[in-house]
């Protein structure tokens, strides 16, 4: 049954002015478009009882998670990124005690041998002594026994990689510093890693210790969920659908994943290519009006993007289709979006996910607007890659609330 729609309403006590989303554990590695912990927390709140299972389907480093077990909640994760499901994990922790392996390490960084994977272009985006260095790391870290110590500096070894690398500070993708800041970078690796830890540490140990279990399974959502629970609420904030021009997540996870071959299970090269939309698929989409309407608006500039547009919401659709299946019979969806513009054309996701839920008997319940204040994204980029020819990017997210 379609419900009735209640409006659009501006939560501005939602822009959480003043308050960086990467507040406490949510600083353990940076990790792009985060939702805001504290949005969670009021979605949470609202919409969830003790003991109520949270379910994220694209949990990415686990805010909506690590949320939910500080409030009593158990929680479970699919992501297809398992960079990200490792920074979960770790945000989760308590009594984490590396210092006895960072001792060993500082004894013997000198006579360390050097492990390096194969990494693209790593002279391009490595200076030969960092590789040299973070090879150490490797060949350090290799020999510390499996369990959460090893996992804690393994993500800090990840930051390091993304800190010690020629790429342009606060940038998520791959953009190589310009020749001149070349010259004057040289990290110290080592200083570098340790610094990170201890900062880690610090952000663990000052952090609310969680009260539930967490579950996280590396899961692509368009097949059947890996998990028997029927769910009480979801949070999530799914890809925006287009790497290119908003957040590449598999090009930001790229070095890390490469620097750290053999200690994760990377079960695709391309995270982005195999993320919604990567791929063109020929399953067919119900009548959704909102969705038609702006195909048909893209089409008429440019049919190609038209049909990357089409291939994401196929996605996206299925995607859907198994997340209710997991739904409780009083359960609360909540889809944090952004309405990107694609060749000029504002594409309505929040109104096309309200009419995806709708087709499987969800009832809208409300639909809030937040200003993005945190999430780090271009202003402006390029539709049509002729120089000069901008437009604006997402400014607003839309907090869709969908009731079974």
């Amino acid at each position: 049954m379609i419900g009735v729609s209640r409006k659009k309403i501006r939560f501005e006590h939602y822009d959480f002015e003043g308050i960086p989303a990467s507040e406490g554990i949510y600083g353990i590695h940076k990790f792009p478009a985060m939702l805001h912990f504290k949005l969670v927390e009021e979605l949470v709140k609202e919409f969830s009882n003790e003991e109520d299972i949270v379910y994220d389907p694209f949990c990415g480093s686990g805010v909506t998670l690590n949320v939910a077990i500080r409030w009593e909640r158990p929680a479970i994760g699919t992501d297809i990124n398992p960079l990200a499901l490792l920074i979960t994990k770790v945000r989760s922790y308590v009594d984490v005690q590396p210092e006895e392996f960072i001792h060993r390490l500082k004894e013997k960084w000198n006579c360390l041998e050097s492990d390096i994977p194969k990494v693209r272009n790593i002279d391009y985006w490595f200076k030969p002594y960092v590789i040299r260095d973070l090879g150490k790391l490797r060949t350090f870290l290799k020999n510390i026994p499996e369990g959460k110590e090893k996992e804690f500096l393994l993500v800090a070894f990840s930051q390091t990689v993304r800190n010690v690398s020629l790429t342009r500070k606060g940038e998520f993708k791959r953009y190589r510093m310009a020749k001149e800041d070349i010259e004057k970078f040289n990290p110290d690796v080592l200083g570098e890693f340790l610094s990170i830890v201890r900062d880690y540490l610090q952000r663990l140990r000052n952090s609310a210790k969680p009260k539930k279990d967490l579950r996280v399974f590396l899961h692509d959502v368009r097949k059947e969920l890996p998990f028997h629970e029927n769910v009480n609420l979801v949070v999530t904030s799914p890809p925006y659908g287009d790497s290119k021009t908003t957040v590449a997540y598999g090009e930001f996870s790229s070095f890390s994943l490469e620097w750290m071959s053999g200690f994760l299970d990377v079960p695709v090269r391309n995270l982005d290519k195999a993320s919604l939309g990567g791929e063109k698929s020929k399953d067919a989409l119900p009548p959704l009006a909102t969705l038609t309407r702006t195909l048909d608006e893209i089409s008429k500039r440019d049919r190609r993007r038209a049909e990357e547009v089409e291939a994401f919401f196929k996605d996206l659709y299925k995607s859907i289709r198994n997340i209710v299946k997991k739904l409780s019979a009083k359960a609360t969806v909540c889809f944090v979006v952004g309405n990107r513009r694609v060749k000029k054309h504002t594409v309505p996701m929040d109104e096309i996910v309200k009419e995806m839920f709708e087709r499987f008997g969800l009832s809208h319940y409300e639909t809030r607007i937040r200003r993005i204040l945190n999430k780090r994204l271009p202003s402006e980029n390029s539709p049509t890659n002729i120089k000069g020819d901008r437009d604006s990017t997402m400014k607003e997210e839309y907090i869709v609330i969908m009731k079974a």
